[in-house]
């Protein structure tokens, strides 16, 4: 897995505590993420559809007396993956100071608490990926992107619709799992982690580039 620009995991003290001192990373399955209701926060019923397909074609009925009648021209249509209990997910903020929109921080990413753990990626990135490696765990770890919500095409795990852009999201995607939640435990990241109030993380963030050549 490649580094991600700085991860940021927002979300309530006690939880991002956890992660700090113990490196506990709780992945829940997709369906989960197919139930939620949050107004398009977690919850995103095309989360790793195979397809989407929008917009189809006119369907029309037939009725006794000869009249065909219009039910339907305007649908959303999803194709989701086999399996999909057995499908673990966990979300990060991305911060690529080279990419536009992700730096200050969109304030709707408060809504998933009011702390923020910022993590250096490299380290981190090798001592998830030993985790994943020495418990023989299938694994893939990208950066989400982002296409129009009027798409009509292939999406899987690492695409997902505009509207969640504000997100900037990495995630790790684990498959074959067992059909409940996953736990994994890569030990304290204290050393390479930093606990801030939402709040503070555009003011003690500082972006520098250097001059080029």
């Amino acid at each position: 897995m490649e580094s991600p620009g700085t991860l940021i995991k927002f979300g309530e003290l006690e939880h991002l505590e956890q992660l700090q001192d113990e490196g506990l990373i709780y992945m829940n399955i997709l369906p989960y993420f197919w139930k939620i209701e949050d107004e398009e926060l977690r919850g995103d019923p095309f989360d790793c559809a195979i397809q989407a397909i929008q917009r189809g074609p006119m369907i029309t009925m037939g009725l006794p007396d000869g009249k065909v009648v219009k039910v339907c021209n305007d649908y959303t249509m999803k194709i989701r993956p086999l399996n999909p209990e057995k499908i673990n997910i966990y979300c990060m903020y991305a911060l690529r100071p080279h990419i536009d929109g992700v730096f200050p921080v969109d304030k709707r990413n408060q809504r998933f608490g009011g702390y923020a753990l910022l993590i250096n990626p490299n380290e981190f990135m090798q001592r998830l990926e030993l985790y994943l490696k020495s418990n023989e765990i299938l694994a893939n770890g990208d950066l989400v992107e982002y296409v129009n919500d009027e798409h009509t095409d292939k999406l899987g795990p690492f695409r997902k619709f505009s509207r969640f852009s504000y997100q900037h999201e990495w995630r790790l995607v684990c498959h074959n799992g067992s059909g409940e939640p996953r736990i994994i435990q890569i030990g304290s990241i204290q050393d390479i982690s930093v606990i801030l109030p939402f709040n503070e993380v555009d003011k003690q963030i500082q972006i520098h580039f250097e001059p080029s050549n």
